[in-house]
């Protein structure tokens, strides 16, 4: 008798420190690498995953989303505290359920959500080091939040996809990009100090190859007032990667929320 399939989705969050990203790579430590080798040592099945998003090298999540096929009749909350008893340390699954066969993690994503968070002061405290981007210099808040005005909506984002990408559609939508000041924020506060961090949240249905960190690099190049905010239109237009600011390190970069 053959036993039927479960749809399993997992939300899971990772340190990408010491990752190679997220997709498999050849003879490379990578976050999906991880999870299959935990769930063929838990359910002795070769499980295919699929997620809603590859993220980079040294990128980190707090949601990202995975779905598998699974025999192995276990109930999903058991599966939450079965994986992190032989994942690594550096991810964690943090929930668990049985779906719909139907749900595909990758093509039912709706919105993706991701945040950076650069650090912009002259001594970054070595506990948040992995996860902000040091900017010594002053950044002017209001140039960076008018450019990144500029950045929302239905629009073709060539200009600020990586080199080597595979993607042929550079036609994205940004709902929303939103520049703060997390100064006291309780994501980096202890003992009641507060520390200079800036944090850009930003909402699209999809992102192309480092496009949220190309994008990050350009506002900063108008925070820095390299460029005017107002250059950002003709970056757009032009199609040119070129043109575009520098790409912001992996290590402020976090994959937050997957919408569906």
């Amino acid at each position: 008798m053959v036993r039927s399939q479960s749809n399993i989705r997992v939300t899971i969050q990772y340190d990408g420190t010491n990752f190679n990203g997220y997709e498999l790579q050849p003879g490379k430590r990578t976050v999906r690498a991880e999870l299959e080798g935990a769930l063929h040592k838990l359910f002795q099945e070769k499980t295919k995953l699929i997620s809603a998003s590859r993220t980079d090298a040294g990128v980190h999540a707090l949601g990202q989303v995975v779905n598998f096929s699974l025999k192995n009749n276990i109930q999903p909350d058991k599966i939450v505290p079965a994986l992190n008893s032989v994942l690594p340390a550096d991810i964690r699954v943090i929930m668990a359920e049985a779906v719909s066969p139907e749900f595909n993690s990758r093509f039912g994503a709706k919105k993706k959500e991701y945040e950076y968070l650069i650090y912009n002061g002259q001594a970054c405290p070595p506990h948040l080091r992995g996860i902000v981007w040091l900017i010594k210099p002053k950044l002017d808040l209001g140039a960076m939040r008018q450019a990144a005005k500029l950045l929302v909506g239905k629009q073709d984002f060539a200009s600020f996809c990586a080199a080597h990408s595979d993607d042929t559609d550079f036609v994205r939508t940004i709902h929303s990009f939103v520049i703060s000041s997390a100064k006291g924020g309780s994501l980096v506060i202890w003992s009641g100090v507060g520390f200079p961090v800036i944090r850009f949240r930003v909402v699209g249905n999809g992102f192309l190859y480092k496009m949220v960190r190309n994008m990050v690099g350009t506002l900063v190049e108008a925070g820095l007032g390299q460029i005017k905010a107002a250059d950002v239109k003709s970056i757009l237009e032009a199609k040119d990667r070129k043109l575009a600011g520098r790409t912001a390190p992996a290590q402020g970069l976090c994959l937050v929320k997957i919408n569906y």
